[in-house]
């Protein structure tokens, strides 16, 4: 997704049917980074609605330096920047800290089959959702986007190793939860968070 540099030009001068047409397009990117960090659809969407008037706030910015950094990578920057942001004002997201040591690899993401129906990814996405919020951020943050524990933690303005527990815990969760809907039917391919 890349729009028309006249197209951001006529954002930056606050046209409404400009605006419109980036919504149009940039909606599918943004409401599917916020469907990783929400479990229900009107955070989802008051997320990705937040996100967007960030986006045509800052559009000036992103024009004057539009060789620098891809239109898709800067949004996706803003959106997660504001999920942190959302998240570390919500108090009620916030659990207790376990800051035991955990020796967890850092470079371990989970893997599977890539003919996995969509029913078994729906499942998958339906466990990442009954996760806690912390679990859930953390590992959305380690698995799906790629920071390192250490920036993680600093997001969150928590340890590296909080962050550790967290994302151990969140992996044995889902392990345990899909084990468990899996041997309730039939499975044809296997699914294994390490």
């Amino acid at each position: 997704m890349t729009p028309e540099i006249e197209l951001l030009r006529r954002c930056k001068k606050d046209d409404r049917k400009a605006h419109y047409e980036l919504y149009s397009m940039c909606y599918q990117f943004l409401f599917s980074i916020c469907r990783r960090y929400y479990v229900n659809r009107e955070d989802q969407m008051s997320a990705l609605n937040m996100v967007f008037v960030k986006i045509v706030k800052n559009i000036g910015a992103y024009v004057n330096k539009e060789n620098e950094v891809p239109f898709e990578l800067w949004i996706r920057r803003i959106t997660v920047n504001h999920i942190i942001d959302e998240f570390r004002k919500n108090k009620s997201f916030r659990e207790s800290h376990d800051t035991r040591d955990m020796q967890e690899e850092e470079y371990i993401h989970p893997h599977y089959d890539p003919a996995l129906e969509k029913a078994k990814l729906e499942e998958i996405l339906y466990a990442i959702d009954k996760l806690p919020a912390m679990n859930r951020a953390v590992f959305n943050l380690f698995v799906m986007d790629g920071y390192k524990h250490e920036e993680i933690a600093s997001m969150l303005q928590i340890s590296a190793n909080t962050s550790k527990v967290h994302l151990h815990r969140a992996k044995k969760k889902l392990q345990e939860f899909l084990e468990n809907e899996w041997k309730k039917k039939p499975m044809t391919s296997n699914f294994i968070i390490q």
